[in-house]
């Protein structure tokens, strides 16, 4: 017991060497749960952010790599994975309200002379792709040996897959997780806008922000400060990963995490509101698939799933992301300013419940009323 209160302490006092000016109250809350988290966890090392209000906690933990002894920091580089497909409803929502899409419309508006499978009469729309309600499986297949999980599939992959595919039920009904369905919507917001999917972004969302390490082509500064990942499949390398800026390729940081939390929960323009609502109920839903990883899903968003309230617990907007050597999770509670960002550098998926678990508990802790 004495050594793993050392332990405590040891990691306590190195995760919170530099931070002496923080906020006290996001500092007692986060400090010992994250410590513990993180030690729980297995991982070389961790990046938590907890957003409150106008104030804001960036922490790190353990190593960037294992065995560099080099604490990570809002600064350190790293993987967001599924999170990705939040942003990408961002940008959906974003051209909604600039008219250039809507949500009913078929995803062959945008497919050129490529032609979309369709169930019976019933075609695939964008709300289906967000709502991971098309029809579409989980992978398209089997990565190639020797590519990075993140550079695949391409554009001219998911299409040339999609010709042959045979929609197995009917879009808009049945929910499973699909990573092909936010790469094909990406697609279609890229040609809706005009521009590369990375441009669009930019300018939309990451410029306007200031998060200038979120995107998909680091630099090789950059890549100097990427956490390097762990666990099942191991790390992926620094490369481009435009292949899938639909579903999660984005590469970011804690702190631009803190921004994009502030982002969401200040939402001056109502836009995100959009992404936000409940489109799919989990009671109208036959079957929902693959969204009950961090608590029960009540509804689905735009790429956001909805959590009830429980007990002290708010309702929660949360979005989960595992692969290519990172785990990572974003949830808030809309209408309380309190927000949380975790991610760690090892791919572990019993694990991650006790990371989510985290995330959540720090939220109805900070949030009394």
């Amino acid at each position: 017991m004495r050594s793993i209160l050392l332990a405590l302490v040891l990691a306590v006092a190195t995760a919170t060497a530099s931070h002496a000016a923080d906020d006290p109250v996001l500092a007692e809350a986060a400090d010992l749960l994250g410590t513990v988290t993180f030690l729980n966890s297995g991982a070389p090392g961790m990046v938590l952010a907890v957003v409150r209000g106008d104030r804001a906690l960036v922490r790190g933990y353990g190593e960037t790599e294992k065995g560099n002894k080099h604490t990570p920091d809002g600064a350190s580089l790293l993987r967001l994975n599924s999170i990705t497909k939040v942003f990408t409803t961002e940008m959906l929502v974003s051209l909604v309200a600039e008219r250039k899409l809507a949500l009913t419309d078929p995803l062959q508006r945008f497919a050129a002379d490529a032609k979309v499978p369709v169930f019976g009469t019933r075609a695939i729309t964008l709300l289906d792709l967000a709502t991971h309600s098309a029809a579409l499986p989980r992978e398209i297949g089997d990565i190639p040996e020797g590519v990075n999980s993140r550079a695949w599939p391409t554009r001219e992959d998911r299409w040339k897959w999609l010709l042959g595919y045979t929609l197995p039920w009917e879009p808009g009904t049945i929910a499973a997780y699909s990573n092909p369905g936010f790469d094909l919507l990406a697609d279609a917001i890229e040609t809706a806008g005009g521009q590369s999917y990375p441009d669009l972004l930019r300018l939309h969302v990451t410029a306007p922000l200031g998060m200038t390490d979120t995107g998909f082509a680091p630099t090789p500064e950059q890549c100097a400060r990427l956490m390097i990942g762990s666990g099942l499949g191991g790390a992926a390398s620094c490369i481009d990963t435009h292949a899938t800026d639909g579903s999660g390729g984005l590469y970011s940081t804690g702190n631009d995490m803190v921004r994009w939390l502030r982002h969401n929960l200040a939402d001056t323009n109502g836009v995100l509101a959009l992404s936000q609502a409940v489109y799919r109920p989990r009671q109208s839903i036959p079957v929902a698939i693959g969204f009950d990883e961090a608590l029960p899903m009540a509804g689905l968003g735009l790429g956001w799933v909805m959590v009830a309230a429980q007990g002290a617990q708010p309702m929660l907007v949360v979005k989960s992301g595992g692969g290519a050597g990172f785990m990572s999770y974003i949830a808030f509670a809309p209408g309380r300013n309190v927000g949380v960002f975790i991610a760690v550098n090892r791919v572990d998926f019993p694990m991650f419940s006790g990371v989510t678990d985290t995330a959540n508990k720090l939220i109805t802790s900070l949030v009394t009323r």
